[in-house]
């Protein structure tokens, strides 16, 4: 389906995320394969109680993402639902979103992993069977301790795939430090030669984040080290001219536990985010209840103006920031700045592996 020269960003599907990938140009957009997952039925702290169900919760998903991301390959992963979630008539989850999916012609691929219950692994085969899309494995760090780790895998895939070119293989180490440098590149090394049959999978991606979890205690602004990035490049001259080259995978700007907050306590800040090429440039201003959304154009103007900015013709996050600078679009609320980091993320990996590759990419 794809090589070593894509993406795959880990990306949750809420609003901020499923725009920025809306907005991508056309080109950018035939380089990624995003990995979707599906967020947690929400919580009303007021009530005590769910905000909806699940039926709800994931009852537009088809919809929603041809509008998104039309008939492009996806990677979809429920697993932040609860555990063997039943839907009205009986039928699991997994069995609706991907009749959803399958509705509007979406090529929507199933993500299972060791963690995924029987009845969860037995919807996931029902679905690649009848889609035939194929199916993703989702591979943590803790699972290359399994002593019989070949013989598990196959195992939990053969329902799904008639081969290991139906299987795509994400190996998802998550949130780490990734130092020192060198000894991680040689524990990514190590995990990549205990995957069976490396060489037979349709696409095998290794991706994570050293993204914070909080950024509290961050100064303001500053530059945060995209070690995973460095960590991949670093990975690539190790691996040689005939070995497996992995695809590059990451959570864009944001640290992969989902946060679910009781709003009426949450005073958030306005903060940019701004990727460039071995860290995110990070600036945070004044708590938005009370001192508004108004800032943001005083920060994109001084974003604007740093010899690290792209330029309005990179990506439509970049068009947004000069246009807010210059006082053309408005400043929008929380969600906006997510698409907006999340898009020119997007855009400068894809640009950022095409010169790792040695290619050329039109932005």
């Amino acid at each position: 389906m794809f090589n070593h020269n894509h993406y795959v960003p880990i990306l949750k599907w809420k609003m901020g995320e499923y725009q920025a990938l809306s907005r991508l140009s056309d080109p950018i957009k035939a380089k990624i394969t995003p990995l979707l997952e599906i967020p947690p039925v929400g919580f009303d702290f007021e009530t005590q109680t769910k905000k909806e169900t699940v039926d709800s919760h994931i009852g537009d998903f088809g919809k929603r993402l041809k509008s998104k991301w039309q008939a492009r390959p996806c990677f979809v992963d429920l697993k932040y639902l609860a555990a063997s979630p039943m839907c009205a008539g009986g039928k699991h989850c997994v069995d609706v979103l991907f009749e959803t999916a399958r509705a509007e012609g979406c090529v929507a691929i199933p993500v299972v992993s060791f963690s995924s219950d029987p009845a969860f692994v037995s919807a996931v085969a029902t679905v690649a069977r009848q889609d035939r899309h194929g199916v993703c494995l989702r591979l943590y760090m803790a699972d290359f301790d399994r002593p019989n780790l070949g013989t598990d895998v196959e195992n939990l895939l053969r329902p799904a795939a008639d081969g290991w070119g139906e299987c795509d293989l994400v190996i998802d180490l998550e949130a780490q430090t990734y130092v020192p440098m060198t000894v991680f590149v040689t524990i990514m090394q190590t995990l990549m030669a205990k995957v069976p049959a490396l060489n037979r999978w349709r696409t095998v991606t290794i991706a994570g984040t050293s993204y914070p979890a909080t950024v509290a205690g961050i100064q303001s602004p500053s530059f945060i080290p995209r070690m995973e990035w460095q960590s991949y490049r670093s990975l690539l001259p190790t691996l040689g001219s005939v070995g497996r080259i992995p695809s590059f995978g990451d959570y864009a700007v944001a640290h992969p536990s989902p946060v679910e907050l009781d709003m009426r306590l949450v005073k958030p800040f306005a903060k940019m985010r701004y990727t460039v090429t071995d860290h995110w440039y990070y600036e945070k201003g004044a708590q938005v209840r009370s001192h508004g959304f108004g800032q943001f154009q005083t920060m994109c103007a001084n974003l604007a103006a740093a010899p690290f900015f792209a330029g309005a013709g990179f990506s439509a996050g970049d068009a947004y920031i000069a246009d807010c600078a210059a006082g053309k679009v408005t400043t929008g609320n929380l969600s906006t700045w997510v698409w907006v980091s999340t898009n020119h993320h997007l855009t400068k990996v894809v640009s950022d592996l095409a010169i790792a590759h040695g290619l050329s990419v039109a932005a």
